[in-house]
């Protein structure tokens, strides 16, 4: 069963752990909604440094949906207004449709796919906090599509 919330928190997860600051989140307590990017909804919006990003979660249902890949190509083609500076599109998803996402992007032009990043999102049980293992199941597991 696919929860919204559930993925989003575990994408936010993933952020932090590469060090980025969330500044706008969907269903979250504090932070605010991202907005709407030209009718395309979003659900992160962080920031590391100088260098923005914006994370949507997906599941079996948007890979069904015909305007899909519009949406996967104008996200990843956004650059910020006063740098020009491109920004990054971090991908939550299921494992279970990895295969197919991973498919999807790869028929992207190049310069588009640079600035994805495709994060499949499941809760890790930690049964020892200081186990060499702890902080590095997160870095493997985002990967930049080729």
């Amino acid at each position: 069963m696919y929860n919204r919330k559930k993925n989003i928190d575990l994408l936010v997860s993933h952020l932090w752990k590469l060090g980025y600051t969330i500044i706008k989140r969907k269903l979250g307590t504090y932070l605010s909604d991202p907005p709407t990017v030209n009718g395309y909804e979003i659900d992160i919006v962080a920031k590391f440094h100088r260098q923005y990003a914006m994370g949507i979660c997906i599941d079996k249902r948007d890979l069904q949906d015909s305007k899909f890949l519009e949406k996967l190509n104008y996200l990843a083609s956004r650059k910020t207004k006063t740098g020009n500076k491109e920004v990054l599109l971090f991908m939550g998803f299921p494992f279970e449709i990895y295969k197919t996402v991973k498919d999807l992007t790869a028929s992207l032009d190049d310069p588009i796919k640079r600035n994805i990043y495709l994060v499949p999102v499941y809760e890790t049980v930690q049964s020892d906090l200081f186990s060499p293992n702890y902080d590095k199941v997160f870095q493997k597991n985002v990967e930049r599509v080729q």
